[in-house]
């Protein structure tokens, strides 16, 4: 029987249990994305996919901080982001066989997701106002000080306002190019 060293509270089928594996994934997230990954996000986005557990996610940033694979720094007062070394590269290079692919694909099309969510978050407004029995939440895309869309939309309830606002911060471009499109005929 193989021997983990991992914790496999929260790890679903075919996550990573093992600590190598995990610094192996986050050095291979941290070169194929494009823009700097805090810690924090790392961590979030491997444990809500169950790809690993919280604490060895942890302990596996601060293995590759230790050891020179990884650097952080401090932007905006926020988490600390991490960037990959030429050491950490050349290492995750030669090891990323040992993560399935399947693995590599979840865990960078998560990453991805949740850094244009939180691009769209900042291109973007959303405001919640409480009426009657429901909502109105108003959506706005903004182009600089500009506003290029608002509409208000009536929510029944919180969980539907949610909803909605996840599924506007997916991608409020295509909405827009939806709602324009309807409208020049």
């Amino acid at each position: 029987m193989e021997q983990y060293d991992a914790f496999s509270t929260g790890v679903e089928t075919g996550g990573l249990f093992h600590i190598d594996e995990i610094k192996t994934l986050i050095c291979y997230l941290l070169r194929k994305v494009d823009t700097p990954l805090s810690s924090e996000r790392i961590r979030q986005t491997l444990v809500s996919q169950g790809l690993a557990n919280y604490f060895d996610v942890s302990e596996s940033i601060s293995d590759l901080l230790r050891a020179g694979n990884v650097t952080a720094d401090f932007a905006d007062n926020e988490d600390e982001v991490l960037h990959l070394t030429p050491i950490g590269e050349n290492a995750s290079t030669e090891l990323l066989r040992d993560i399935p692919k399947s693995v590599r694909e979840k865990a960078l099309s998560a990453v991805l997701e949740s850094v244009a969510k939180d691009r769209n978050a900042q291109e973007t407004k959303i405001d919640v106002e409480e009426c009657g029995s429901g909502f109105n939440v108003t959506f706005r895309v903004a182009d600089r000080d500009e506003d290029l869309m608002r509409i208000t939309l009536y929510a029944a309830d919180r969980a539907q306002v949610e909803r909605m606002k996840d599924n506007f911060l997916k991608d409020p471009a295509r909405i827009y190019s939806g709602i324009l499109a309807s409208f020049i005929v």
